[in-house]
């Protein structure tokens, strides 16, 4: 059987990882039987980082890679029924979202000093509150270091955010009154974007990005079909 390598969520939220809950949604919507092994050791990983798919004694990491594998090995292609240049937008769309907007939901978790509260709750409950504080300023340094070296952490906040509001806009303007991007059907575009604008829209944490995000109603039906078609 397949095991994913994962991190747990809540709620709707179906894994604090976006990448981990696109490979979930995907193996779902493949009806492919699955376990999940929740990670506290990333060192144990390949790549130092989730998501992990193991298969047939392989582990393969990645959700680029772990999409590959499944298209080859069990041909889960969701983009089968795409034209050519609808491949073209879908895959600007996913880069868009996993390398750009991504990173504006980790400021908003982890920067963002309206975010802490909730970060601290939801990470260290019984923790010892030295303990944690000490704890979460070294992810936070961690976070901060990241985001320099892929530059989006050298702004402001206000500049963050604004670089956000702009992907934001580009994907509720091209979803519009569809159910999912390129029509009826979920497809890879869907399943790559749907967690990272989920996670803006449903954690309870109101950063200038997350009201931004929740003022897209389009955006917030999108991501509640998902869900309940996904994982009902």
């Amino acid at each position: 059987m397949l095991k994913l390598f994962t991190l747990p969520g809540a709620g709707t939220i179906r894994s604090s990882s976006p990448f981990a809950w696109k490979i979930e949604a995907l193996l779902r919507i493949a009806n492919l039987k699955f376990e999940k092994e929740y990670v506290t050791d990333f060192s144990k990983m390949p790549k130092g980082k989730v998501p992990v798919l193991q298969n047939d004694g392989k582990m393969i990491a990645d959700s680029h890679f772990i999409t590959e594998h499944l298209k080859t090995k069990y041909d889960v292609d969701l983009d089968r029924n795409l034209t050519t240049e609808q491949r073209a937008i879908s895959h600007a769309f996913c880069r868009m979202a996993e390398e750009h907007l991504y990173w504006n939901s980790v400021y908003n978790r982890f920067i963002d000093p309206i975010g802490k509260p909730f970060m601290m709750a939801a990470m260290f409950e019984g923790m010892p509150s030295e303990q944690a504080e000490q704890t979460f300023l070294m992810l936070q340094a961690n976070v901060l270091n990241q985001m320099q070296g892929h530059g989006i952490g050298r702004h402001s906040l206000e500049e963050v955010y604004q670089l956000g509001f702009v992907d934001l806009d580009a994907i509720s303007d091209y979803l519009a009154e569809k159910n999912y991007l390129f029509g009826d059907e979920i497809t890879l575009a869907d399943v790559s974007i749907v967690p990272i604008v989920a996670s803006l829209i449903q954690t309870p944490i109101d950063t200038q990005i997350a009201q931004y995000a929740r003022s897209k109603s389009n955006l917030a039906g999108y991501v509640e079909r998902f869900d309940n078609q996904v994982f009902g």
